[in-house]
Formats: C-alpha cells, sequence, structure tokens
C-alpha cells in the first residue's frame, strides 16, 4: 500500500491518480483502539481512565479544535475555489446561502435560547454528516445491491447515530430526567442493541454484493463503528462516542479532497489554491491542510459573535453542499477515483 493517490489508471489522455480503499480502512484502527482503552479502563484500571483522565468531550483538548471539526469544514469549501465550479452550482446554492447566513447571524446575535436551540440542530446535523459520508462511500462499493437493504443499511445507522446523540444530550444536560418512569439511558441502551441486528444483518446481506474483498471489510467496519459507539454509550465514555466518528470521517474527508483536488487541477489549475502548483499534483498533499488547518484556527480563536456566524454558516453550507456535490453526474464525483 503506497502512498494515497500514487496509484494511477488512465482516463483518456489524463492520468488520474486513484485514492487506495486500503487507506480509508486504516483509519477504522481507531475503533479497536477505543475499544482497547475501554475495556482496559474497567477490567484493569477500575475506571480510572474515565474518571479521572480522559474528558467528557474532545474538544477539551487544546488541539482537537485546531485540527479536527472546522478544517475539514474549511478543506471541503475550498475545493469550490474554482469558477467552473462556482458558475455549475450557483444556482443550486443560492437559496441554502441566504438562508443558513440569515440563521447564523441570528443565532451569534439573538438570544442565548435561540443559540442552544441552533446549536442542538447543528449537532444533530452533524451526526447525519458524518454518517451519511460513510455510507455513500460504502454503496460505492456494493454491485447491484438490492435497494430494500440499501435503505435499511443507511436509516438503521443514522437512526442508531441519532439515538446515541441523543441520549448523549440527556445524560450531560438532564441527567436526572425521566421518561415515564424509565432511565432513558436505558431506554437508549435497549433502542441501540435492537438496531445493531437488523444493522447487523443487512451488512451481511449488502456484504455478498461487495466488489472485493476490500469493500467486504469496508462494510463490516462501518458496523464494528457504530457497535463500538453504543459500547462507549453503555459504559459512559462520551469522549470516544464523538472522537471515533469524527476522526473516521474527517480523515476520510481529507482523502477525498486530495484525490479530488489533485485530479481537477493536474493539467490546469482551475481552484485558487492549487493554479501556481499544477505541475506538482502532490502538493496538494500539504498545501490542503496547512491552510485549512490555519484559517480554521483563526476563525475559532475569536468569540466576537461574527466569527460565531461564520462558524455556524460555514458548517451549515459544508453539510449542505456536500450533501449535493459528490454524487453523480455533478463534476467533483468526476475526479474522485477509488481503487
Amino acid at each position: 500500500m503506497g502512498v494515497p493517490g500514487k496509484s494511477q489508471a488512465a482516463t483518456g489522455t489524463l492520468s488520474m491518480h486513484t485514492l487506495d480503499r486500503r487507506w480509508l480502512l486504516v483509519l477504522y484502527a481507531v475503533v479497536p483502539f477505543a475499544l482497547g482503552v475501554m475495556l482496559l479502563d474497567q477490567l484493569v484500571l477500575g475506571s480510572y481512565l474515565r474518571q479521572a483522565v480522559l474528558p467528557v468531550a474532545p474538544d477539551e483538548w487544546p488541539a482537537w479544535t485546531i485540527l479536527f471539526g472546522m478544517p475539514h469544514v474549511i478543506a471541503g469549501l475550498l475545493t469550490m475555489a474554482d469558477r467552473e465550479y462556482l458558475g455549475y452550482y450557483r444556482r443550486r446554492f443560492r437559496w441554502p446561502l441566504l438562508g443558513f447566513g440569515a440563521i447564523s447571524i441570528a443565532a451569534a446575535t439573538g438570544p442565548a435560547q435561540l443559540a442552544f436551540g441552533v446549536a442542538l440542530w447543528l449537532g444533530f446535523y452533524t451526526v447525519t454528516h458524518l454518517l451519511t459520508q460513510q455510507i455513500g462511500l460504502g454503496f460505492t462499493m456494493l454491485r447491484k445491491p438490492p435497494l430494500a437493504w440499501m435503505r435499511l443499511w443507511k436509516w438503521t445507522m443514522l437512526v442508531l447515530g441519532v439515538l446515541v446523540y441523543a441520549g448523549l444530550f440527556l445524560d450531560m444536560n438532564l441527567p436526572a430526567a425521566s421518561l415515564g418512569g424509565l432511565d432513558p439511558h436505558a431506554l437508549v441502551v435497549l433502542g441501540g442493541a435492537g438496531l445493531l441486528v437488523p444493522l447487523l444483518v443487512s451488512t451481511a446481506v449488502l456484504a455478498r454484493r461487495a466488489v472485493d474483498r476490500c469493500a467486504v471489510v469496508y462494510l463490516w467496519s462501518n458496523w464494528a463503528m457504530m457497535a463500538a459507539v453504543l459500547a462507549a454509550y453503555v459504559w459512559r465514555y462520551p469522549v470516544f462516542i464523538l472522537l471515533i466518528p469524527r476522526i473516521i470521517h474527517d480523515l476520510t474527508a481529507y482523502l477525498v479532497y486530495y484525490n479530488h483536488d489533485s485530479n481537477r487541477n493536474a493539467r490546469h489549475g482551475h481552484n485558487l489554491l492549487y493554479w501556481r502548483a499544477r505541475r506538482d499534483r502532490t502538493i496538494a498533499f500539504w498545501i490542503l491542510p496547512a491552510v485549512s488547518v490555519g484559517l480554521a484556527y483563526a476563525l475559532q480563536i475569536n468569540e466576537f459573535p461574527i466569527f460565531i456566524a461564520i462558524n455556524f454558516f460555514l458548517t451549515f453550507m459544508h453539510y449542505h453542499i456536500e450533501s449535493v456535490v459528490w454524487r453523480r453526474p455533478h463534476p467533483h464525483r468526476q475526479f474522485l477515483v477509488l481503487s
């Protein structure tokens, strides 16, 4: 397995870089790592890490917000710094741009209750965004799968993710809450366990339609990811609930953006970011993370309302744009090549 994007396949007269899917699988190593830490802590350390070392959320680590979250949002938006793309997508994104802009300004300048509501909505939107990317990549690795099983796999994963996030929200904000005299935490655990079963069955069915062994492992890795997230909720390790899918999602996104950007700008510097560096396509591997991390850091060190509004707006727009541009026949998809 070489450096990402170094394998090539001829497409007409242009040699296209391909994204080796094994790099996507490597990212799922965070799943057994997190499970190992949780089991070690419970069986050997008497939950010392959970009680005294691990934070409630990864945002409490100073380096986390510099490297994860907003940087990949900006990296995704930078793929749009392309005159042809802006012309092509202009009408599709005009109204979402205005709507999310108004919501973001209202959240940043309005009452605290409004900001909390928008942040809560964004939290659930984030869950679906994180998982939809992995689901979409999984579907590209299938050979004419039954539509009903695809839908079951997709919606079971999404509902499970939203359920666990809702349970985490209740645990952290309303720990004494009760639903008809029942413990919400226990209800989420039971519901999540019940959802893992159809997710298991649909994964097994779809794995039989996978294009190769790499695709089979990818499908099962997503099931393992959801099982690990539920285990983290059962054992009350909120940091791993948030950390596991975020690391997989963000690093996957960077690999996808690099593959797209290197192919899109190989012959002509369409994108403003690469127009001077188009003779060396691998430079995208360094330029994209450096610029996106730098811009994200500049945006997040300020707490003025304008910067809060910008963070809301960029995140909303990123989620919406990503739900559109990677679908066929949009031009983004033409420059993403998996091997």
